[in-house]
């Protein structure tokens, strides 16, 4: 008896909202179930004035165009965000968020996560094994429909940061994120040993925070020594799935990596929380082939390759 596959949207057209809006589209039988009265959108403000490492208004437009045709529309969507700095709200600001609320007739709501007041908190592992506890927002946690809208980006520990990685690190509490990465400090943060922490504790986190759907912007990219930066990718596509580690799969293959070589991709497929394996992938619209390109990897991948953890299973567990 053959397994059904993963079904992944991947969209090449004339501009950024069209590919949003098509790439959803064509996985409108697997999104449809996932959507509920509420919705929450999740872009990524890396920077509030770097647009390129940022989610782009107009992926949220193609977004929001898709849901509107759907055969029960939200009927109300936030916008959450917890952004690099301090305050959100710079970057609704600066990137034309604030525009979108009087653009739909759907009530919509822009929402900073760092002003939430309830959290929720589960444990992490820190690059001595030992364990400590990190805030989760209770409002993204009693969200019943979480889309990450992500941009395709290469990145200083993860080797990409996709639509799984930008729901998890974007909502946690601000205070928190470093520990993420094995440590408490950023001055503390040491390659491959934060790249073999940082897999597993997005995983033990996907749990809790996975988006229902997920949701790149590969219109515009970014490579080389990212999150942040400057150095463009003209990919042209864009990839949806109601399976989030599948979007991020083939948006890491359409960038010029495999997915089996990265921790966070190995681990979900080993502990059985999402199809990250392209050959269990059904890619529908443009091939993959017909779109990749070769990112510029940062320039400390050697190090992020080496995510291997010895006994990882046992920080993989849920304790």
């Amino acid at each position: 008896m053959s397994i059904e596959k993963a079904k992944v949207g991947l969209a090449q057209t004339v501009n950024r909202r069209q590919n949003i809006h098509h790439a959803l589209d064509l996985v409108r039988e697997e999104i449809i179930p996932k959507l509920t009265s509420q919705v929450m959108l999740k872009p990524n403000f890396l920077s509030s004035k770097n647009q390129l490492a940022s989610t782009h208004v107009d992926a949220i437009r193609g977004t929001i165009d898709f849901l509107l045709t759907t055969p029960a529309p939200p009927t109300e969507i936030i916008i959450a965000e917890g952004a690099n700095e301090e305050y959100s709200g710079e970057s609704f600001d600066n990137f034309g968020y604030r525009n979108l609320i009087n653009e739909y007739d759907v009530p919509i709501q822009l929402y900073d996560i760092h002003q939430e007041t309830e959290w929720e908190t589960t444990n992490i592992i820190l690059a001595d094994k030992s364990r400590v506890p990190v805030r989760m927002p209770k409002i993204v946690l009693d969200c019943p429909c979480t889309i990450s809208v992500a941009v395709a980006k290469t990145h200083d520990v993860d080797v990409v940061t996709l639509a799984l990685k930008n729901m998890i690190m974007g909502t946690l509490h601000k205070e928190d994120r470093v520990k993420m990465h094995g440590y408490c400090s950023h001055s503390d943060r040491e390659l491959p040993r934060e790249a073999q922490i940082l897999n597993i504790n997005l995983i033990r986190l996907s749990q809790y925070l996975k988006p229902n759907i997920g949701i790149i912007d590969g219109t515009t990219g970014l490579q080389g020594n990212g999150p942040g930066g400057t150095d463009s990718v003209d990919l042209n596509i864009g990839v949806a799935s109601a399976d989030v580690f599948s979007a991020d799969a083939v948006t890491t293959k359409a960038m010029g990596f495999n997915p089996a070589d990265i921790g966070l991709f190995h681990y979900a497929s080993e502990m059985g929380i999402g199809v990250a394996d392209l050959s269990q992938i059904e890619v529908l619209g443009t091939p993959i082939e017909d779109v990749t390109l070769s990112f510029r990897p940062h320039e400390k991948v050697e190090f992020q390759f080496q995510w291997q953890e010895t006994n990882s299973r046992e920080y993989l567990e849920f304790v």
